[in-house]
């Protein structure tokens, strides 16, 4: 049994990640606090092994705490909750040595997979503590980014986190532009968009995606923005791209609208092959997507991520949402339910064509949510084809070590994991061998027995331990124990000290 340590200052959210490792089969039992300080406390009168901890708490903040804490237990496994990102943060996250974060509101099977995988890895060989590199925050960071951009475009930031974030990019006009790329990679982007606003006032900040860049232009006055930016520059070095403007923003609160509307303009710029397409003007030319023409384009998704080609994936989901966003006007609730509709359906064609597939259920939350899983889904369903085609079985036999890993506590037989597997059993064994380097009852025995060891080296009684590491025998636990140790399971508890 491993501790859980949840430190956030709203009893909703400590209460429900309560509930939700209750509700699991997690070895987890868990400790409540209210902030920092509280927690750096119990941290040094308990071992904590998982610490989940609240950026912004009063008092002691949690990247404040997680400081102490590594100073304390540098063992124990530390988890940000935020609810947007900022560089420093991702930074110091990273310093601190920081496993993972959560973005606020993380959804339940967010949090499970999380500290499954943590509990998971606590009970493998410890882990490379080696300091991580410029990569590593660059990942991160992007990470956070792309959240942070997410959300901005849905209108799920408050306006206070939008203003921290800008200010940290030297922005603090509210007025401007949104504009969005295809056919230019973002580090060609950069100097350009820079040399078009050298001899302005106005200044950019860019959020790149594998498909498009989609982009912001500040202005203390957006009506002179429109008039004197001048992509032309951009047209010229880059003939084959097509960029969307959006109406001029005239509030950090109006960017939601700026970008929706950028966006269509850009679906409508690759529709009807045109370099440049400005919002103004649309609305009386409204455009209606046949079903046909989605279906067409579902079908073109679905090949491409069977291609592994993830850019025209993404770039045909992020057209079929434009297409549904055109056709359903302003009605939310049916843009949200053609969505889900239209993400149901691809998502359950592709599951159909690669075997062995696990992928979280999709979740009718809202349309922000439902872009984030589909393209999450699609980054790994291309991740997994790719694979797949280098080798079939290398991704197989991880999922079955996983498997194993965490239902270790369950019968699993050869023959049952030979039948998941779809293969005979003597071809099951022979290939389990080769991927994982044991036979199949040695890699169970010795998973168990690491886990037994840690079990009883937190006090736990043997008997009790016998029964969670699958046994349901004592005495033939005790006899693969000394065989596999070397000592019985009382000499194991006793060389240790361990209060019985």
């Amino acid at each position: 049994m491993y501790t859980l340590l949840i430190a956030d200052d709203e009893q909703l959210e400590r209460d429900a990640i309560d509930l939700l490792v209750t509700k699991s089969s997690l070895a987890l039992h868990t400790i409540k606090v209210r902030n920092g300080r509280e927690a750096v406390e119990i941290v040094q009168s308990t071992k904590v092994d998982i610490a989940l901890l609240d950026i912004r708490m009063p008092g002691l903040s949690g990247i404040e705490a997680a400081r102490r804490i590594a100073e304390i237990a540098p063992d124990c496994r530390v988890v940000f909750l935020t609810a947007w990102n900022t560089f420093d943060f991702a930074q110091e996250a990273i310093r601190l040595g920081a496993k993972d974060y959560l973005v606020k509101p993380a959804s339940a099977s967010e949090v499970v997979s999380l500290l499954t995988r943590l509990v998971s890895e606590i009970g493998k060989a410890a882990e490379n503590t080696a300091t991580r590199g410029v990569e590593d925050i660059r990942k991160i960071l992007k990470q956070f980014n792309r959240s942070f951009f997410a959300s901005l475009k849905y209108g799920m930031v408050p306006a206070e986190a939008m203003h921290a974030y800008f200010a940290l990019e030297g922005i603090h006009e509210e007025q401007g532009l949104a504009l969005i790329f295809d056919g230019i990679d973002d580090l060609e982007l950069l100097p350009l968009l820079e040399r078009c606003v050298q001899s302005t006032q106005f200044k950019a900040c860019y959020f790149p995606s594998v498909d498009r860049i989609s982009v912001l232009l500040f202005s203390s006055k957006a009506e002179v923005l429109s008039a004197k930016f001048n992509p032309e520059e951009i047209l010229v070095s880059c003939p084959l791209c097509h960029i969307g403007i959006g109406r001029p923003f005239d509030s950090l609160e109006d960017i939601p609208r700026a970008l929706r509307q950028a966006s269509q303009a850009y679906f409508l710029a690759i529709r009807n092959n045109k370099v440049l397409v400005g919002f103004d003007g649309l609305e009386s030319q409204r455009f209606f997507a046949s079903e046909s023409e989605i279906e067409q384009n579902e079908r073109e998704l679905v090949e491409a991520v069977m291609d592994t080609r993830l850019p025209d994936a993404r770039r045909l989901a992020h057209r079929i949402q434009d297409m549904l966003a055109f056709t359903c006007g302003e009605d939310r609730q049916l843009a949200l339910d053609r969505t889900y509709e239209m993400v149901l359906v691809v998502t359950r064609t592709i599951r159909g064509k690669i075997s062995h597939f696990s992928h979280e259920p999709v979740y009718k939350g809202s349309l922000m949510e439902l872009e984030r899983y589909f393209m999450d889904f699609l980054d790994t369903a291309c991740t997994v084809v790719g694979m797949d085609r280098k080798d079939k079985y290398v991704r197989l036999f991880k999922e079955v070590d996983d498997y194993m890993n965490a239902q270790y506590a369950q019968p699993i037989s050869l023959e049952h994991m030979a039948e998941f597997a779809n293969l005979s059993p003597s071809y099951f064994s022979k290939l389990f061998r080769d991927y994982i380097g044991s036979s199949f009852t040695d890699h169970l025995t010795e998973i168990r027995m690491r886990v037994a060891k840690q079990m009883i080296r937190t006090g736990m009684k043997i008997q009790e331990v016998s029964a969670l590491t699958g046994f349901s025998d004592y005495s033939y636990f005790s006899r693969v124990f000394r065989n596999t140790v070397g000592l019985s399971p009382r000499e194991f508890q006793q060389e240790h000290k361990i209060p019985t």
